[in-house]
């Protein structure tokens, strides 16, 4: 199982990206994914062959609507000893925090 984290930027479009933003998450529920947008992109999780394909299928959008131009950042988290979902990093961390706080 692996983590991608996905941020797109269409380049010389003025400041806001939410239109593609939008697009891309309709793209990536019509697929089925399992994905949860932040502030600075999409986290998308799955088997990396799996995500590598959605990642050529989605990346397309921006540019089928105009953009000729995409600064793009993708991040890959592909732990192969242990299943992993969104949001296990934070549930160990806040765990963490939380046990350290109590021994203080």
């Amino acid at each position: 199982m692996a983590l991608l984290q996905l941020t797109m930027v269409p380049m010389g479009e003025g400041v806001s990206v939410g239109d593609h933003v939008a697009e891309i998450q309709k793209s990536l529920e019509k697929e089925g994914a399992t994905f949860r947008l932040n502030d600075m992109g999409t986290l998308i999780e799955g088997d990396i062959q799996e995500l590598l394909t959605l990642l050529g299928k989605i990346y397309e959008i921006p540019f089928n609507n105009g953009t000729l131009r995409m600064f793009t950042q993708i991040v890959i988290d592909d732990r192969r000893d242990k299943e992993i979902h969104i949001g296990d990093k934070i549930v160990s961390v806040t765990n963490r925090f939380s046990n350290e706080k109590q021994t203080t």
